[in-house]
């Protein structure tokens, strides 16, 4: 793949975006063309432990890297989405919670005057629900809202084909609305947080309290202790949706509490921006078949009957991996 990749990069001839996806675990970056055809792509590890210096090193390896492979080919822009707050003018990095090496760092103050090209960034989960807009299910949309359900809970708007960033481009913190005011603590200080229940690394840790709440020997938790070797803190999201699948009660009632926070979540959405379609990304996808139904019976008596009349549409996003590379692609191909 690898070998034909660069080679559509040498014979083709239309202008490319050099774009990067700066996560927690995974720096990858990319050559796109405006249909969203991605010519050639790399990743490494971001090892963010190592501190603010190296990350930084490896970024700029790894857009040099790019801007190698584009060759002779005109390159109009550089997008870079990444995995914390940022100020899209300013290009300040606030306080990333996977990267904290990063607090404060501004690649547009490292880069900006470096090269000819304009250099965009964005906070991933707004630019993924910017690259589903151009490039996945939003197409046509007047106003899309994407959440992205994984480690933890981030969501971005497009209005009118424009993201919506805020004041600060801190827009979109979906994961941190109140959901439940009696709920557990959320790490970023409040009480009840959407992404303190419903995050990948909330339902983990609730089914491991579960677990040690009734005991290792009850009948219930035995299922997702045969699935972690025994070991309760190796309990995972999705060892809690497998043994929930396969009747373990447990899981079910854990999984019943996430629906219902996802639904309430849902709920706030739909009365704050009355989107025409939300789309739902990342590692709760593939197990949104078996949420939907609780998310559904919590949206039905909540929402406003008038929301409920109209309609919405909720879909799931196709775009994978790469969303946050279309994400930052599309992020350029807008200025053009």
């Amino acid at each position: 793949m690898g070998s034909e990749m660069n080679d559509r990069v040498r014979t083709g001839s239309e202008p490319l975006a050099l774009v990067m996806d700066l996560g927690g675990s995974w720096i990858r970056v990319a050559l796109a063309i405006r249909s969203g055809h991605l010519l050639w792509h790399e990743r490494m590890p971001t090892n963010a432990e190592e501190g603010g210096t190296a990350v930084i090193s490896r970024v700029d390896a790894l857009l040099q890297r790019g801007i190698s492979r584009a060759e002779d080919r005109r390159i109009v822009g550089i997008g870079i989405a990444i995995a914390g707050p940022v100020d899209p003018e300013t290009g300040i990095i606030y306080s990333p919670p996977h990267i904290p090496g990063l607090d404060g760092v501004s690649f547009k103050s490292l880069w900006g005057k470096r090269w000819d090209w304009p250099l965009l960034v964005g906070n991933d989960a707004t630019l993924a629900a910017l690259g589903e807009y151009h490039y996945g299910s939003g197409s046509g949309a007047h106003t899309l809202v994407y959440i992205t359900i994984s480690t933890g809970i981030g969501g971005g708007m497009v209005v009118n084909g424009r993201p919506l960033m805020g004041a600060h481009g801190m827009a979109g913190e979906l994961g941190h609305m109140t959901v439940d005011r009696n709920g557990p603590r959320c790490k970023c200080g409040n009480i009840g947080c959407l992404e303190a229940i419903a995050s990948g690394t909330s339902i983990a840790e609730a089914a491991q309290r579960r677990v040690q709440d009734v005991g290792p020997s009850h009948a219930s938790p035995l299922l997702m202790m045969d699935m972690a070797s025994g070991e309760m803190d190796r309990i995972s999201a999705a060892m809690v949706f497998e043994a929930a699948k396969k009747g373990d009660s447990l899981s079910q009632e854990i999984l019943e509490d996430v629906a219902r926070a996802v639904g309430a979540g849902l709920v706030n959405i739909l009365h704050a921006f009355n989107p025409d379609i939300i789309v739902i990304g990342r590692a709760v996808s593939h197990n949104w078949d078996y949420l939907w139904p609780g998310v559904q019976s919590y949206i039905e008596p909540h929402a406003m009957s008038h929301i409920r009349k109209l309609g919405f549409k909720l879909a799931v996003s196709s775009l994978g991996d790469d969303i946050g590379l279309l994400g930052a692609a599309a992020l350029v191909w807008q200025g053009q």
